[in-house]
């Protein structure tokens, strides 16, 4: 029982899953089927001109699904069918078909198309489940029965490449495809003068003009104009036809044979490559190649113009073969021409009778001091094939070095060759004999490498000089004592320069002060020049009159704006002006007394006083103004 369990369980899974994978191929094989079909009817479905019909029409869901999108409904022209179901479009459920009739218009257009197309455009469902629009076209013939003018024209060229000199057809295939007769058809070719006419032409029935003309080194150009008219009417139609070329051919074709290997063992494939490189303007079809020993190697190619092709033909070779093919080429000019290819030798050869020679290259030495330099090489030639070797040519590059006559199997010669190398570089010696199959072959020596290196020179030995004993000079003795007396004069000397320098600064320094103060001075106030002497009767102070009182002490001038008003300057007079101006007022004021002396030599005056004359007493503001000096004055003479 635990065993059937065991057993049935992944059996069912197994059975669900397949279910499941066949559910959803069957799913996406029925989202992947188109379920909308329609059908279509007309009537009347033969019209004589451009009228109106009578359209059935029926849109059907076939799945048991129902639409995911609406079905929109599209006429003839392109546009919207809007009377079907609504506004033009229509969800379609499971298994729901829905018919729409009406009318429509057929266009002359419509007519001689020859059919009715209606389309209908809906989304579906595709396998990864993004919706796709999908359409469904459904046409109904229509019979044009009226008059239908027509005329269908094809031209053909031959050929389409014409040789200088040659001659090139044109050829114009006239076609009645009309309901009517026509008439007066006329063709003007542009490469001939004179046009071609046919008189009628029943409908279904055609005609054929030809138009020929030789060509020079130029192209020619190709353009036609048709007109004809229907039978019975004056009206002129015409059908232009477009401008083609008209090619001068000029041919350029290379024909190359060449092969995979030069030559092969006996009993192996041998390849010939045949290579056709046109580069021309003229093409080849049916291209046969052919060999006068081998015979035919290739044909039914075709080489069209400007391309190059590339064919292969295998042999099995027991004997050297020489290839020289000759192809045969009909191009489309209408001429077939000739062509010979190269020669190709492809040996064969006998494994018993192959030659090999190995060739082993040493040289005396592996630098040089200088160029050009002498060198000894020496070459060791041995034979390892299995026939002799005969007239084998030894060279370096184009310079011939020695010819060995012949050379027997597994035989080898040393040649010892001195050379003046012009410069260092690489060496290398090459053999060069015919085989077997008279084909030459060459086989090369290693390459050895001179390189170039400059002698290092000798060292110079360089030679011991002897140096003479120097000449010992003794000094005498010198004093001590004279010497302590050198040094303590020397240090004097050093302070007295010390104390000179101080008292150089120390002079500079009061000099720059005393000038400072000097000019300050002269900057602060006005001098006096007063005369050497003064000369008075009754000098009022001896210390004064000596000069030994103190001087007067100038009063500082207020400073003016400069724009206040000038005003008159106060005069003051000095003390001892005051009392003689005093003394003057005074004297006019008594009675009249003598005359005052003259001015003296020394340029002063001489004064008297009057023991009646009252001391004049100042005033506060000449009181204030007098300096102390000239107050002690005044003070004296009034104890006086």
């Amino acid at each position: 029982m635990t065993f059937a369990r065991r057993t049935l369980r992944p059996a069912a899974f197994m059975f669900l899953l397949l279910m499941l994978v066949f559910s959803l191929n069957a799913a996406a094989t029925a989202s992947s089927v188109d379920p909308v079909n329609v059908t279509i009817q007309v009537s009347p479905d033969k019209l004589a001109a451009p009228g109106e019909v009578a359209v059935s029409l029926t849109v059907s869901n076939a799945s048991n699904d129902d639409m995911i999108a609406p079905v929109t409904l599209y006429g003839p022209d392109g546009g919207v069918v809007a009377s079907f179901g609504d506004g033009g479009s229509y969800l379609l459920r499971a298994g729901e078909a829905l018919p729409w009739e009406g009318t429509w218009n057929v266009t002359q257009e419509q007519l001689e198309a020859g059919s009715l197309t209606f389309e209908a455009r809906y989304h579906l469902e595709d396998e990864t489940g993004a919706l796709a629009e999908v359409s469904r076209q459904a046409s109904v013939p229509i019979e044009y029965q009226g008059e239908r003018v027509n005329l269908s024209v094809k031209r053909t060229i031959e050929p389409p490449v014409v040789r200088s000199g040659g001659q090139a057809t044109v050829n114009y295939e006239l076609r009645n495809t009309g309901t009517v007769q026509l008439s007066d058809i006329r063709v003007q070719e542009n490469i001939s003068k004179n046009a071609k006419t046919v008189k009628s032409l029943a409908p279904g029935d055609s005609a054929t003009v030809t138009f020929t003309s030789r060509i020079g080194n130029a192209d020619l150009k190709s353009n036609a104009t048709i007109t004809y008219k229907a039978a019975g009417e004056s009206k002129t139609q015409s059908v232009k036809i477009d401008d083609e070329t008209i090619a001068v051919a000029k041919p350029n074709l290379k024909f190359e044979l060449s092969s995979t290997a030069d030559a092969v063992n006996v009993g192996e494939k041998a390849t010939l490559v045949i290579t056709f490189t046109n580069e021309g303007n003229v093409s080849y079809s049916n291209v046969s190649v052919s060999d006068a020993k081998v015979g035919e190697l290739l044909s039914g190619i075709s080489i069209p113009a400007g391309e190059t092709v590339r064919e292969e033909k295998q042999f099995i070779l027991s004997e050297p073969v020489t290839f020289k093919a000759t192809a045969t080429l009909p191009d489309n000019t209408g001429e077939t021409k000739k062509l010979t290819s190269n020669e190709l030798r492809i040996g064969v050869y006998d494994p018993e009778k192959q030659l090999l020679l190995t060739l082993n290259l040493t040289a005396d030495q592996d630098t040089v001091s200088h160029v050009p330099a002498d060198v000894r090489f020496h070459l060791v030639v041995t034979n390892n094939s299995n026939i002799r070797a005969e007239k084998i040519a030894i060279t370096h590059g184009k310079t011939a070095i020695y010819t060995i006559a012949s050379l027997e199997p597994g035989a080898s010669m040393t040649l010892d060759r001195d050379a003046r190398i012009p410069q260092a570089g690489q060496f290398r010696f090459t053999a060069t004999l015919m085989d077997s199959l008279n084909n030459e072959v060459k086989f090369e020596s290693n390459t050895i490498h001179i390189a170039y290196a400059q002698n290092t020179p000798a060292p110079t030995t360089v030679p011991v000089v002897t140096v003479a004993p120097p000449d010992l000079v003794t000094s005498s003795p010198v004093d001590p004592l004279l010497t302590q007396g050198r040094d303590v004069l020397r240090y004097v000397l050093l302070g007295l320069m010390g104390v000179f320098g101080a008292a150089l600064v120390l002079f500079a320094v009061s000099s720059l002060v005393r000038l400072n103060r000097y000019r300050k001075s002269k900057a602060a106030y006005d001098h006096l020049d007063l005369a050497e002497r003064r000369d008075y009767t009754e000098p009022l102070d001896e210390d004064f009159a000596d000069g030994e009182g103190e001087e007067a002490e100038p009063e500082a001038e207020e400073p003016q704006s400069d724009d206040s008003e000038i005003k008159p300057a106060k005069i003051e007079f000095l003390p001892h002006e005051k009392l003689l101006r005093s003394a003057a007022e005074d004297a006019a004021k008594a009675p009249a007394q003598e005359d005052m002396p003259s001015v003296d030599t020394q340029g002063g005056y001489r004064v008297t006083r009057a023991n009646a004359v009252e001391k004049p007493t100042e005033t506060q503001e000449e009181a204030e103004s007098a300096s102390p000096r000239h107050r002690r004055a005044a003070r004296r003479m009034d104890e006086e």
